[in-house]
């Protein structure tokens, strides 16, 4: 069952809010790259509100904009992917598509830069829900969700 959210940017006023939903979700976020992010110098942080109340966010992290890299095996420019560094919805909101939501808001706003993130296995099920590639990472699992293209015109 999925539910309407409003999506907006969080910032610096968000904090709180964000510190809170991450907190409750047990995951441990760099704060300086947080304030960031809240900042939007180094990424952002997108937040779901319902009736005005946060009840989820995603934070990710971009590269710079000029690091783009060539694929040596296509010869085009390939940029360097965002990062999800932190995604939690609150405990009684959850398997309501709420998540996903965020991951799409979040894969849109990055896009043409494929969106990544590292993950454990208990949450491999969301990951391959919200579109993302898996593959074995340092012990733990890494998901790369590709953009979409539109059809080219004939």
């Amino acid at each position: 069952m999925s539910v309407e959210v409003a999506l907006r940017r969080a910032g610096p006023d968000d904090h709180l809010a964000v510190v809170r939903l991450f907190d409750a979700g047990l995951l441990e976020t760099d704060p300086d790259r947080l304030r960031r992010q809240l900042d939007a110098t180094a990424g952002f942080v997108l937040l779901g509100t319902i009736d005005e109340r946060p009840v989820g966010a995603v934070a990710v992290d971009l590269a710079p904009a000029s690091s783009s890299r060539v694929d040596d095996n296509e010869g085009v420019d390939n940029p360097e992917p965002a990062r999800i560094t932190a995604i939690a919805v609150r405990r009684r909101r959850r398997d309501r598509g709420i998540g996903r939501q965020l991951v799409d808001a979040a894969a849109d706003r990055v896009a043409p830069r494929p969106l990544t993130a590292v993950f454990d296995e208990r949450v491999r099920p969301f990951y391959r829900a919200c579109g993302f590639e898996i593959e074995p990472h340092e012990g733990r699992l890494r998901g790369c969700r590709w953009p979409t293209t539109a059809g080219t015109p004939d």
